[in-house]
């Protein structure tokens, strides 16, 4: 079974170190949103103090397949 690798970027790098096995590509992009809004989910304050949230999906070999991109963008300047 095809090995990927889901690596973030917020501000941060967090790599996939171990990466997952997914039966095809298709699988690896379903597999890549749901991720993705899991982690947004869990830490949203992350994604609100980060320029952009990103996730690199990569194949076995390291070689980037597609990107999954967040952007927020406030209509008014934050105010404390």
């Amino acid at each position: 079974m095809p090995h990927y690798f889901f690596d973030i970027v917020d501000g941060e790098d967090l790599p996939d170190l171990q990466g997952s096995e997914w039966p095809d590509l298709a699988a690896a992009r379903m597999e890549a949103v749901r991720y993705s809004a899991e982690v947004l989910k869990e830490m949203p304050e992350r994604f609100w103090n980060c320029e952009a949230w990103k996730m690199t999906v990569s194949d076995a070999d390291r070689v980037m397949l597609f990107t999954l991109k967040f952007l927020a963008e406030s209509a008014e300047p934050l105010t404390a």
